[in-house]
């Protein structure tokens, strides 16, 4: 028969951790890592002068006690300087023992710490990949850290201002123009003495009244009144301009600034309004009095031009946003002034040519403040008509969407970075299913070699491998179904194509294995989907493959059925199993989770249905009774 011979230097290449000693437990050899490791070790000396076995507990080491401890997982404590661990494996080669593992490490930087390398591993050895994930994880759980105490620092920044606002409003009864307060349902409680002077009302007139009942005209505009009202009860402030009235039944024109005060648990307590009599500023601008009303109630910035497109009047949002008095501004055109490097070309020619056509224009550009600052703004605008027919002035309104654009922006970076993050993961669970299957196979291998030589084993051994073997095909299935499981939501890789779930259903009843006492029911009705057909494939499978797997009555049934809707179908796949508790609906669906011990299950069956239907945005749920059976719906979408 053919054999395989490993020389200390092929077997160093394999296992750079091993220890070879004969049945004295006398050490012949070890790895070349190992040594790193246990600068200490000698060829000839006693195994048990270096190691301790902690699981299982060997008191000492002999023929016998290694041999009860083949082919299980052995962890041995260096009696050396060194506290590190080993794990691995006892195996008996000819009249020798063999211990194959590698250190016990819990960081990346235990690697460095025991003056080892890449190098001294061996190739399938995934120890190294577990701990480079381990660190990732810990350097994104600091982020996620750093965020947190920022977005704390920012909240607590934020209660400040919001108590500052509270001290300044303390001060109200010195200032020149008109302050009321009122409560949260709109009575005044208080105001300055100036607010008695514009108004003519006394503390009397005014005292337990809301705004509205004090300074309603009769050519207040019903618009700004309603937008005042509605602002006010959703506790925003704002900032209007609105005809007010005097005692005497005279009117003037104001600017109400309004602004809601909050206590340290944010509830909302109070208002405050700031009343300027603009009566004066009004006489002087009678030519933009229209267009100044209408722009003033716009909480964006607004600009009005005459027919050659300069600067004729601007409303205070246009002077915030921009940085410029308004000085600076009358007689400019907005172009020469707001754009620069990164104001896109193609817009800036777009409102130049809808400009001169007196056409309306809408669109996002760059603008620059006065100090240079970048922001971005959306310029809604056209032109006004005299009655012949000629522009005689355009105006725009420009609403900063500076931090939409940022917004934006973050999204679009996250959306990258997840979509990276999620083609490397699964980049990764490739090339560690490849590295974890590789030593299977080669352990599988071995199986095969040591059972050929089986005069040198007794029933027992044979037993041990065949439990090996049992335990190595289960693995290599577990990997399948992670490998499975993380492909589940590549969307490049689906179809959409008729797919005929009558056959599929039927098909996998021919490959499955189905006991003879179970009866298998499919129904005839099973529709046709628009649909991957390998994703409903593997569905069914499991569903399926479950059902068979746990029925525990001598005469098993199993039912796959559907009913249709306007909308979705519903499919039901039913058995006479032993059912699952109520308080196991939800937790079956998790992965690797399985309510009986199965060597058919890796745990991860039912979390692939669930993916796959929430990958299809459609739902699953079942109905089971203990003893009696479970049916499993799901619903997929026409």
């Amino acid at each position: 028969m053919d054999t395989i011979n490993f020389s200390t230097g092929l077997l160093d290449e394999i296992f750079p951790f091993y220890v070879l000693f004969d049945d004295q437990m006398n050490i012949l050899s070890y790895g070349k890592s190992i040594k790193k490791v246990f600068p200490g070790l000698k060829k000839g000396n006693f195994i048990g002068n270096y190691f301790n076995a902690r699981r299982p507990n060997i008191e000492r080491f002999d023929s016998m006690s290694v041999t009860e401890s083949l082919n299980q997982l052995i962890i041995l404590e260096c009696l050396d300087v060194n506290p590190l661990l080993m794990r691995g494996q006892f195996l008996a080669v000819k009249e020798c023992f063999l211990f194959v593992g590698s250190p016990w490490l819990t960081s990346v930087e235990d690697v460095t710490k025991n003056n080892l390398s890449i190098l001294d591993f061996a190739s399938h050895d995934t120890q190294l990949d577990l701990l480079q994930i381990l660190k990732l994880q810990q350097t994104k759980n600091e982020q996620l850290k750093n965020l947190l105490e920022i977005n704390n620092r920012q909240k607590e920044e934020l209660k400040k201002d919001k108590e500052e606002l509270n001290r300044l409003s303390l001060v109200a009864s010195d200032n020149k123009n008109a302050i009321v307060f009122t409560d949260a349902e709109a009575k005044i409680f208080w105001c300055n003495e100036a607010y008695h002077e514009i108004t003519g009302f006394s503390k009397q007139d005014i005292m337990g009244k809301t705004p509205i009942e004090i300074g309603r005209a009769p050519n207040t505009d019903k618009e700004t009144l309603d937008t005042m009202v509605d602002l006010f009860f959703k506790g925003k402030p704002f900032d209007i301009e609105i005809s007010h009235a005097r005692k005497d039944g005279t009117y003037f024109w104001s600017r109400t600034k309004g602004q809601p005060l909050y206590n340290s648990a944010g509830e909302f307590m109070q208002y405050f309004a700031v009343i300027e009599d603009m009566t004066e500023e009004k006489e002087r601008e009678e030519q933009l009095v229209l267009l100044s009303l209408i722009a003033e109630k716009n909480i964006n910035a607004v600009v009005i031009c005459d027919n050659e497109g300069r600067i004729e009047w601007v409303n205070s949002s246009f002077l915030s946003i921009s940085g410029y008095e308004i000085n600076e501004l009358i007689g400019k055109k907005p172009g020469s002034l707001l754009q620069g490097p990164e104001s896109n070309s193609d817009s800036i020619n777009y409102l130049s040519n809808q400009i001169k056509k007196g056409e309306p224009f809408s669109c996002e550009l760059i603008n620059y403040s006065k100090k240079g600052r970048k922001y971005w703004v959306k310029i809604q605008g056209q032109a006004l008509f005299n009655k012949w027919g000629e522009v005689s002035r355009y105006f725009a309104i420009e609403e900063d969407v500076t931090e939409k654009k940022e917004l934006e922006k973050q999204r679009e970076e996250l959306l990258a970075s997840l979509e990276k993050s999620n083609n490397e993961l699964e980049e990764y669970a490739q090339v560690v299913s490849h590295d974890l299957k590789s030593p299977l196979r080669s352990i599988n291998s071995l199986i095969f070699w040591i059972k050929e030589d089986d005069a040198q084993l007794n029933s027992k051994s044979l037993e041990y491998l065949r439990l090996i073997e049992g335990k190595v095909e289960k693995m290599d299935h577990l990997i399948q179904g992670i490998l499975m499981y993380s492909k589940i939501d590549n969307a490049a890789l689906d179809v959409k194509e008729p797919v005929d779930t009558y056959k599929v259903v039927c098909n996998i009843s021919d490959t499955i294995h189905v006991p003879s006492h179970i009866t298998l029911n499919i129904s005839e009705n099973l529709p046709v989907i628009m649909a991957d057909n390998y994703r409903i494939h593997q569905l069914f499978q499991n569903l399926m493959g479950n059902a068979v797997n746990y029925i525990d009555k001598p005469n098993g049934q199993i039912s796959i059925d559907v009913e249709e809707q306007a909308d979705y179908y519903i499919f039901s796949v039913m058995d006479n199993g032993p059912g699952i508790a109520p308080e196991n609906h939800e937790k079956i669906f998790k992965t690797f989770q399985s309510l009986v011990k199965n060597d058919q299950s890796t745990g991860l069956g039912l979390s692939i249905v669930k993916k796959i239907v929430n990958y299809y945005k459609g739902k699953i749920w079942l109905e089971s009774k203990l003893g009696e059976g479970t049916t499993f719906y799901v619903q997929l979408n026409k």
